[in-house]
C-alpha cells in the first residue's frame, strides 16, 4: 500500500499537532466485519436500518426467522462503521453501539472495524459526514439514481482519504462528539419545553387552570363569539408579478404559504403595487392547502393569495387567537372544493366559534405562553447556531 503525505492539514487544527496527514486507502485503515447469523426458524430477531442524511441508525419491528427465510444476515458488532449500500450517495452512513447489541443486518449493510493504531473509528464517520465524504461515497456508487446508485464495495475499500496519526483523530472526534452532545441536549430541552407548553396550554383552554384578578376574584365566566366579533380578516390578493422586485423597493410581499415558517412569516420579495396590506405583529394564516398554519408577520407587508391576516380591534385579541390556533391547528374547520383542492373563506375563518375569556385574561393567558414561546425560540436560535458551528467544523477540520 502507497502513504502520500499531502500537507500539514486542515485549517482549523489542535495546536499541539504538527504532523503532516497522510493518503490511506479504506481497506488499508478497516476491516470488514462478517460474522453470519444461523438462523434458526423459531427465534426472534431484531434488524436495523440506515437513514440517508447522516440522521443514523433505526431498529426494525421483530421478525421470526421464518420470516427471514433465506435472507443473509449478520451480527451486529458495536462500534462498528455501517453503511446503507442502496443509499451510501444520500450519506446513508452511521455508527454501531451498545443500544444495537444482538440485532442483525441484511448484507445490504457492510460493517468496518478500524484497524488498532491506524484509525479512530468515529473520525471515519465525522469524515465521512463532510462534503468532501459525501462526495467520495457518491463516486463509488455508480449508476442512475436511487436504488440504481448502490455502493460498489470494492471501490469503496480502494477509496483514499486523508488521516491524521491517531491521537489527532482521537481529539478530532472527542470534540465534535462534545458538540454533537450538547446539540443533543438543546434539542431535549425543546422537546421538553415543547411538552410542557402543550400541556399548559390544554389546561388554559380547557379552563382547568384560570387566573384570578388583583384582588383575588374569579374572572368573568368565558363567551362564545365568532372570530369576525373580535379581529379583522383580510383575505390577501397578489399584485401582478410584473410588479415583484428583488431590490427592496416599496412594500414588502409575502407571497402565499411559502413565508410561513417557524411562526414568524418574513417577505422575500417586494412589489411597487401593494394590494391586501398588513401590519407587523399581526397574524397570518394559510387559508390554502394545507390550510390553518398560523404564525406573525414580522413586517409592515403585503399579502398575498393563499393567505388572510388577522388582526385584532385593540391588539389583544390576536396574541388570544394566536395561541388558539396553536392549540386547536389543524383541526378545526376545513371546507372542501372538489377533489385536490381545500381552502377556508373569509367568512369561513369569520363564523368560527370559539371560547373567549376577558380582555384581561387574554392578556394574562398570552403572556403566560408568550414567555414559553420566547424561551423556545431562544433554545431554536441555539440549535441553529450549533448546527451552523458544526458544520463549520467539518469542513475546516478535514481535509
Amino acid at each position: 500500500m502507497i502513504k502520500t503525505s499531502i500537507n500539514l492539514g486542515p485549517k482549523l487544527r489542535f495546536p499541539e499537532f504538527h504532523r503532516a496527514w497522510e493518503m490511506r486507502e479504506i481497506e488499508e485503515i478497516t476491516e470488514r466485519v462478517s460474522d453470519r447469523v444461523v438462523v434458526q426458524k423459531q427465534n426472534k430477531y431484531k434488524q436495523i436500518g440506515v437513514r440517508s442524511h447522516g440522521k443514523g441508525i433505526f431498529h426494525k419491528q421483530e421478525v421470526t426467522g421464518q420470516e427471514l427465510g433465506n435472507k443473509r444476515v449478520f451480527w451486529i458488532k458495536p462500534n462498528v462503521f455501517v453503511v446503507n449500500i442502496v443509499f451510501a450517495w444520500e450519506h446513508a452512513i452511521a455508527l454501531t453501539s451498545s443500544n444495537e447489541d444482538g440485532m442483525i443486518a441484511s448484507h445490504r449493510f457492510p460493517m468496518y472495524q478500524p484497524v488498532a493504531d491506524l484509525l479512530e473509528i468515529e473520525f471515519l464517520y465525522k469524515k465521512f459526514l463532510t462534503a468532501k465524504g459525501k462526495h467520495l461515497l457518491g463516486l463509488a456508487s455508480p449508476g442512475g439514481a436511487g436504488r440504481n446508485k448502490t455502493l460498489g464495495q470494492k471501490t469503496f475499500a480502494e477509496l483514499k482519504i486523508n488521516i491524521p496519526p491517531l491521537p489527532e483523530q482521537q481529539k478530532i472526534a472527542a470534540f465534535l462528539s462534545a458538540v454533537e452532545k450538547k446539540s443533543q441536549l438543546l434539542q431535549r430541552n425543546k422537546e421538553l419545553l415543547d411538552q410542557y407548553k402543550k400541556g399548559v396550554m390544554q389546561k388554559l383552554f380547557s379552563q382547568e387552570i384560570r387566573f384570578k384578578d388583583e384582588d383575588g376574584n374569579d374572572y368573568p365566566d368565558w363567551e362564545e363569539k365568532r372570530i369576525g366579533e373580535i379581529a379583522t380578516i383580510t383575505m390577501g390578493q397578489s399584485p401582478d408579478s410584473i410588479s415583484y422586485n428583488d431590490d427592496g423597493v416599496g412594500e414588502p410581499l409575502i407571497q402565499g404559504n411559502a413565508d410561513i415558517k417557524d411562526r414568524y412569516s418574513s417577505p422575500r420579495r417586494w412589489t411597487s403595487q401593494p394590494t391586501k396590506i398588513c401590519s407587523q405583529g399581526d397574524l397570518l394564516l394559510t387559508v390554502r392547502a394545507p390550510v390553518g398554519s398560523i404564525a406573525k408577520s414580522t413586517h409592515h407587508a403585503c399579502i398575498g393569495r393563499g393567505v388572510c391576516s388577522i388582526s385584532g380591534y385593540d391588539g389583544n385579541e390576536t396574541d388570544f387567537i394566536y395561541q388558539f390556533f396553536l392549540m386547536y391547528e389543524p383541526k378545526w374547520v376545513r371546507i372542501e372544493q372538489g377533489s385536490t383542492f381545500t381552502a377556508v373563506s373569509g367568512s369561513d375563518i369569520r363564523a368560527l366559534k370559539i371560547d373567549v375569556p376577558s380582555k384581561k385574561e387574554q392578556r394574562i393567558m398570552a403572556s403566560c405562553l408568550g414567555l414559553l414561546d420566547s424561551r423556545l425560540l431562544a433554545i431554536k436560535s441555539q440549535i441553529n447556531g450549533i448546527t451552523q458551528f458544526k458544520k463549520g467544523l467539518l469542513q475546516q477540520m478535514f481535509v
